[in-house]
């Protein structure tokens, strides 16, 4: 989704669909972000450091990369976003009912 020019309405479903599928991808998405960030912590050479090369590293470096990919589709999301009919305005005292208990 997060190509430019994306036809939403080529897309199988409604937006809300699409809304709960981009949340649930950046919610698992920072869970294993920040699960790859605690064990290069736990990893460090120094005090203070993280070990900036190897597979825990790489795989650290593409979770960010996806996690920005779809802060593009948020935004995308809502740029998109269909407008919601106006709710009803709550009807005033004074009905049927009130009117025959005067």
């Amino acid at each position: 989704m997060s190509e430019h020019g994306v036809d939403l309405g080529a897309i199988r479903g409604d937006w809300d669909y699409h809304a709960c599928y981009v949340t649930n991808a950046m919610e698992q998405t920072l869970k294993h972000l920040h699960k790859t960030w605690r064990a290069l912590k736990k990893n460090s050479p120094a005090p203070g450091q993280v070990p900036l090369d190897g597979a825990l590293m790489e795989e650290f470096l593409e979770a960010c990369r996806q996690t920005r990919a779809l802060t593009d589709d948020i935004a995308l999301m809502q740029e998109t976003k269909p407008a919601r009919p106006a709710k009803a305005t709550a009807r005033r005292a004074g009905g049927k009912k009130a009117r025959a208990h005067k």
